[in-house]
């Protein structure tokens, strides 16, 4: 075969060749969880790192749909049934709300060395900001944008 017809691909602007967002929002996710645990090469070592990463990961797996979505929805949902309902804060703060709450309660605290909750607080955010309204949806459309771009650039 020619080397020619092997690196058609290429070409064509195919860097990593047929991908999809499931495929994006798995290899992402991977090495979501990895710079957490202390890789190497990947550093998610503070708490906006984190948090931005955890945005992404979440805006990444609604669009992936599937078990991923189910996931994110179900992170998302834990964090809507405590801040959300009408019992611990008196009256509902609305989707967007729960959303504030949770940048506020990954952003404001020294999470030093437990980047767990700033990240689960911005997948949790990722997967609201679209139902939200207001700036959360902005910046949901950006992301939404930005990923159809990618894999329009990458397919």
């Amino acid at each position: 075969m020619h080397a020619l017809t092997l690196a058609a691909g290429l070409g064509g602007g195919k860097l990593l060749g047929t991908i999809t967002v499931v495929g994006i929002a798995g290899g992402l996710t991977i090495m979501f969880i990895a710079g957490l645990r202390g890789s190497d090469t990947i550093k998610i070592d503070n708490k906006k790192k984190a948090l931005v990463w955890g945005f992404i990961i979440g805006q990444l797996w609604m669009a992936a749909g599937g078990t991923l979505a189910e996931i994110g929805q179900g992170v998302h949902q834990v964090s809507t049934s405590v801040l959300g309902g009408s019992g611990l804060l008196g009256s509902s703060p609305g989707q967007g709300g729960v959303c504030f709450i949770l940048f506020a309660i990954a952003y404001a605290f020294p999470w030093r060395q437990r980047l767990v909750w700033p990240a689960l607080c911005g997948l949790a955010i990722g997967v609201g900001a679209v139902g939200a309204g207001g700036i959360w949806s902005i910046a949901a459309n950006v992301a939404h944008m930005l990923l159809s771009a990618l894999v329009t650039k990458v397919m």
